[in-house]
């Protein structure tokens, strides 16, 4: 309904996915992607294009740090790859312009974001403020997976998945009903001086006081780094040789906790069945409806070796078919329209890659887009490096949760 008189061949479900010859399996892809249809050029009367749109094509940009892509990039071309063989968006194809190897972020947002309607970022920590602060001053619409939810904005980038301190709130969350964190124990944490750690540790910290648990805080290169005795879990925000050396100074029944930074399979062989990741999507092998139609895909497609970000990759990817669709609706394909189409599109299903994420959130409130996220078992053998444990999941109470600025 969202795509009536603005496209062919394409239904676009609730969650921004697309739906090719089969039904909708509750708004998200499902596994039918054999069909391919041409987009035909439908201009509804009075649609207002701008930069990055003409007749046949809808062009965005993609700015990934290659050391973090792990898979990203995958899984927005795949969601490409469904959309344009499925009639495309609007009647036009979807097409991207991502920067080179060799090139930094900021002088792949001064080559490409001139010429596109908006952008999907992944970029390390160390490139993510400034990236940030150019998006913000040109008001270009860009969508990007995590991050601090202390920097959110109403006008820089929508963070679309969870952010650190939601992802380290429901992970603990999980770990509390599994038995691995009871009332009255100590949970532990390591963290470095980055945002994304700050962050998780303010979400840690809250979910402990609700919970009657102690912190004993550590950073990294502090004295006392290595001193565990009587915590129950670790939670580590720093990078996989400090994630490895936790691993080797706490007991076997203690379990270690960090996202994807502090995870990598080749220097983490061996985790002992004890390295949660908190992840904004499930990871790739849950049976999770969306995720699973994700990885039929994928295989469709006939690649065979999925990245730990390949179902975030999609996710974003998808968000952002959702704001097309939006602003296709409103017939105003223009950096504008796109902006506008982030405060009124409206929460995803729950069924999508990020749950009900709602990028008019950010972009109202500065608040994070979803609550919910997801928790994988590191385990070297598994597909992508993770082993899925849940959905995706909100701790009790998350919803009184106010991040701290």
């Amino acid at each position: 309904m969202l795509l009536a008189g603005c496209t062919a061949g394409t239904n676009l479900g609730s969650s921004g996915t697309v739906t090719l010859t089969t039904p909708r399996l509750g708004g998200v892809l499902t596994s039918s992607t054999s069909t391919s249809v041409t987009p035909t050029a439908v201009t509804p009367d009075g649609l207002l294009t701008g930069v990055g749109v003409n007749d046949t094509t809808i062009t965005l940009g993609l700015l990934v740090d290659h050391p973090v892509d792990r898979g990203f990039n995958t899984g927005v071309a795949l969601w490409q790859r469904v959309v344009n063989t499925s009639g495309g968006l609007c009647g036009r194809t979807v097409s991207t312009e991502a920067n080179d190897a060799g090139e930094t972020l900021a002088a792949g947002y001064a080559r490409i974001a001139g010429s596109t309607l908006g952008l999907i970022i992944e970029p390390s920590q160390s490139d993510s403020a400034t990236l940030s602060a150019l998006v913000s001053a040109d008001q270009l619409p860009t969508l990007t997976l995590t991050g601090s939810s202390s920097l959110l904005t109403t006008t820089g980038p929508v963070v679309v998945g969870a952010t650190e301190d939601i992802k380290a709130i429901n992970t603990l969350s999980y770990l509390r009903s599994t038995g691995k964190l009871a009332k009255g124990g100590r949970l532990g944490t390591l963290t470095d001086s980055s945002a994304d750690s700050v962050n998780a540790l303010a979400g840690a910290r809250w979910w402990a006081d609700a919970n009657d648990v102690t912190v004993v805080s550590r950073t990294v290169g502090g004295s006392e780094q290595a001193s565990w005795t009587g915590v129950s879990a670790v939670l580590v925000m720093a990078g996989p040789a400090e994630v490895k050396a936790t691993l080797a100074a706490t007991a076997h029944e203690v379990s270690v906790v960090t996202n994807l930074d502090g995870y990598d399979p080749l220097q983490i062989p061996d985790p002992a069945g004890r390295l949660l990741v908190s992840l904004a999507a499930p990871a790739y092998g849950s049976d999770n409806p969306g995720a699973a139609a994700v990885a039929k895909a994928f295989i469709t497609s006939g690649r065979a070796d999925p990245g730990p970000e390949l179902m975030s990759g999609y996710g974003v990817a998808a968000t952002w078919g959702r704001l097309l669709a939006r602003a296709c609706l409103d017939r105003t394909l223009t950096h504008a329209g796109v902006r506008a189409a982030m405060a009124t599109v409206g929460p995803a299903s729950v069924d999508s890659l990020f749950g009900a994420s709602d990028p008019g959130l950010v972009v109202g409130s500065a608040l994070p887009a979803t609550r919910v996220s997801s928790v994988a078992m590191a385990d070297a053998k598994a597909p992508a490096g993770l082993r899925p444990l849940i959905w995706l999941q909100a701790a009790p109470g998350i919803a009184d949760y106010v991040p701290s600025r």
